[in-house]
C-alpha cells in the first residue's frame, strides 16, 4: 500500500515538475487574459470579473502555476550559487501570486460617492445582499450581480429567513419613474411635471418636482431654479452658489389650488393663479410666464394634488459608453412569500417597508456591502472641461477635503486642506487610494462625483515579487552573457 502511494506521489511530483506542465498552464493564462480583455472592453468589468478574474477554475489555474514554481524551485536543492538569477525569478512569481491572494482576501475595492458640500465615509463594495429588517432584528443574505447573459434565464428564488421571494432580476437596468394619485397622507405630497421651453434651455428635458423629498422638491436647470412647497410650508431658501439665480416656486394651497410665485435675477417679483381646469382640457398647452429678462418660458404638464412615486426598473437599452461612464446599476422585483401579490422593484441602495400577516413592519432592502472609513471625505467641488464646440466631456475632476472629525462647522469645514483628485493623479490617504472614476451628471440633481477606492494589504509583496523577478531576469541574461564568453575564450 505504501508502495503505490509512493508511485502515485511520484507520478504528482513527475507532473509538478514538468516543462508540458508549464508551458500548458502559462499559454492558458495568455489566452484567459485576452478573453478577459475582449469581455471587459465589449461588455464592462463586472463581466469580466464574473466570467473570468473571479471565477472558481481561474484560481485553480492560478495555484496551479504557483505549485509548478515552487516544485521546479524544490527540484533543484540543494541550491548552489549559479540556481540565484532562477531562484529570484521563481520567488519573485511566487510573492507576486501570494500579494494577489492577500489582497483578494482582505483588500478593499470599492467606490465612494459624495454630492457637491456633501461629507460621506461610506464605501460601497462591488458585492451585494439583500436585507432584512424586523423589528430589532435584521438578517442578510447574500445576492451577487450576473451579466444580462445570465440574468435572461433568472427564475424566482425564495429566501424563508427574509421572508420574501426574488421574482426577476436585472443586471443593467434603467428607471422608469412615475408619480401616481395617492390618498395616503404619510407618503403622498403635490407634484409638478412641467417643461422648459426656450433658447438657453431648449435641450432641457421635461421633469418632475415633488414636496415629498428634498432632492425632488428644488431642482436648478442652467440660471434658474424651480421649486414646489405646500402654502403651509416654510419658504425654501435654496442655496445661492454661483451668484445670484432666477427663481420659481410652484405653491399647493390647502384647498389643492396652484400657483406660481417667480423672482428674477435683479429681485423683480411676479405671481400668478394656475388655471387648473384649463390643464384638465388640454385643448391647448398651459404656459407660464415668468417675467424674466431671459427668453424663458414654462409648459406645465401636469398637477397632482397628492401624489407618490413609484420606480419601475427596465433592462437599459442604451448602454452608456464614454468618459465617466459608471458600472451597470442591477435591480430586482421582490414580494413577501405570505403576499405573492405585494411585488414591488428595488434598485441598487433602495428601501421598502412591508407588513407582515399579523400587520408588523418588514423592511427589505438590496444594497452593496459597506466598508465605512475612519474619516470622510468631503466634496469641496466637482470641475469638468469639454471639448470645444461640444458637450463631449474632455476632462473631470474632484477637489476634496479629509475629514477627520465629521461634527465640524461649516466655518471650520472651510479651512481643511484642498487636495485636487484627477484621473491621472490619485489621493494616497491612510492605506487608502482614492480615484477619479466617474460621475453623475448634475442634470437636474446635483452633480455627484465618483471615486474609485482602493486597500491593497498585498501591494508590497506585488512590488517586491515584480523587483526580484525583474533582477532574475537581469541575472539570468548576464550569466548566458558570461558564460558564452567564457566559450568564446576557451576555443580561441
Amino acid at each position: 500500500m505504501n508502495s503505490r502511494i509512493e508511485g502515485i506521489l511520484e507520478k504528482i511530483w513527475s507532473i509538478l515538475i514538468s516543462l508540458k506542465l508549464a508551458v500548458l498552464v502559462i499559454a492558458s493564462l495568455a489566452v484567459t487574459l485576452a478573453i478577459a480583455t475582449i469581455l471587459e472592453s465589449k461588455h464592462d468589468t463586472r463581466t469580466a470579473q464574473y466570467f473570468v478574474y473571479r471565477a472558481g477554475w481561474f484560481y485553480v489555474l492560478l495555484s496551479l502555476l504557483g505549485l509548478n514554481i515552487l516544485a521546479v524551485a524544490l527540484s533543484r536543492l540543494p541550491w548552489k550559487k549559479k540556481h540565484t538569477p532562477f531562484l529570484l525569478a521563481h520567488a519573485g512569481i511566487l510573492m507576486i501570486l501570494s500579494g494577489s491572494w492577500l489582497t483578494y482576501v482582505n483588500g478593499v475595492d470599492g467606490v465612494i460617492r459624495i454630492g457637491e458640500g456633501e461629507v460621506n465615509s461610506t464605501v460601497e463594495l462591488d458585492q451585494f445582499v439583500l436585507m432584512m429588517r424586523d423589528g430589532e432584528t435584521s438578517k442578510t443574505a447574500d445576492f451577487p450581480w450576473v451579466p444580462d447573459s445570465v440574468a435572461r434565464n433568472f427564475k424566482p428564488r425564495e429566501f424563508p429567513d427574509l421572508k420574501i421571494r426574488v421574482e426577476k432580476y436585472i443586471s443593467d437596468a434603467e428607471p422608469r419613474i412615475r408619480f401616481l394619485p395617492s390618498n395616503d397622507p404619510a407618503r403622498s405630497a403635490p407634484a409638478v411635471k412641467i417643461k422648459i421651453i426656450g433658447a438657453p434651455m431648449g435641450g432641457a428635458p421635461e421633469f418632475w418636482l415633488w414636496s415629498g423629498a428634498a432632492p425632488w422638491a428644488s431642482q436648478k436647470l442652467g440660471p434658474a431654479r424651480f421649486l414646489i412647497r405646500k402654502e403651509t410650508q416654510k419658504d425654501l431658501e435654496a442655496p445661492v452658489e454661483n451668484g445670484p439665480e432666477a427663481r420659481l416656486d410652484f405653491v399647493v394651497s390647502d384647498a389643492g389650488g396652484l400657483r406660481f410665485e417667480s423672482t428674477s435675477v435683479r429681485g423683480e417679483k411676479m405671481r400668478g393663479a394656475v388655471d387648473l381646469a384649463r390643464l384638465e382640457q388640454k385643448d391647448e398647452p398651459l404656459i407660464i410666464d415668468p417675467g424674466w429678462r431671459m427668453p424663458i418660458k414654462i409648459e406645465l404638464k401636469a398637477f397632482l394634488a397628492s401624489a407618490v412615486n413609484q420606480t419601475d426598473y427596465i433592462p437599459r437599452k442604451v448602454k452608456p459608453v464614454g468618459m465617466g461612464t459608471a458600472q451597470p446599476e442591477p435591480a430586482l422585483q421582490i414580494s413577501l412569500l405570505q403576499n405573492p401579490d405585494s411585488k414591488l422593484w428595488l434598485g441598487l441602495g433602495d428601501r421598502a417597508d412591508f407588513r407582515d400577516a399579523l400587520g408588523m413592519p418588514i423592511s427589505i432592502g438590496y444594497f452593496p456591502k459597506r466598508v465605512i472609513l475612519p474619516y470622510g471625505i468631503r466634496l469641496k467641488r466637482f470641475e469638468m472641461t469639454h471639448n470645444p464646440g461640444t458637450m463631449e466631456p474632455a476632462s473631470y475632476s474632484s477637489f476634496v477635503q479629509v475629514v477627520q472629525d465629521l461634527k465640524k462647522s461649516e466655518v471650520e469645514l472651510n479651512s481643511i486642506p484642498v487636495h485636487h483628485i484627477t484621473m491621472n493623479e490619485p489621493l494616497p490617504m491612510e492605506g487608502y487610494t482614492f480615484y477619479q472614476a466617474s460621475y453623475i451628471p448634475d442634470q437636474p440633481r446635483p452633480t455627484v462625483t465618483i471615486l474609485s477606492v482602493n486597500h491593497d494589504p498585498g501591494r508590497f509583496l506585488k512590488y517586491s515579487g515584480s523587483i526580484l523577478l525583474i533582477l532574475g531576469a537581469i541575472l539570468l541574461y548576464l550569466a548566458k552573457v558570461i558564460q558564452k564568453k567564457k566559450k568564446e575564450t576557451v576555443r580561441v
